[in-house]
């Protein structure tokens, strides 16, 4: 399933600057830096920057392993991202 069908498939509705925005905001709450979240989730610190400024979207395979590395549930990080 990629973001996309994500998005269709649960009605969430956010753009990528979202996604880099929730990213950093759960970042900061686990008081971890993003050199030590982009170990914990295997990702390019250089990819991790340009997600959390919105400047690239992420891969769903990508955000997933984001997601795990910051400890939290899918549910959790699209929480408030749905339509109303």
């Amino acid at each position: 399933m990629s973001i996309a069908q994500l998005k269709t498939e649960f009605g969430l509705k956010y753009d990528s600057s979202d996604i880099g925005r929730n990213i950093v905001k759960f970042r900061k709450q686990k008081k971890i830096t993003r050199h030590r979240l982009a170990y914990k989730a295997c990702v390019d610190g250089t990819v991790l920057m340009r997600i959390e400024r919105g400047e690239n979207s992420p891969t769903l395979d990508t955000l997933l392993k984001i997601i795990d590395g910051l400890d939290i549930s899918l549910a959790k990080f699209f929480r408030g991202f749905t339509e109303h």
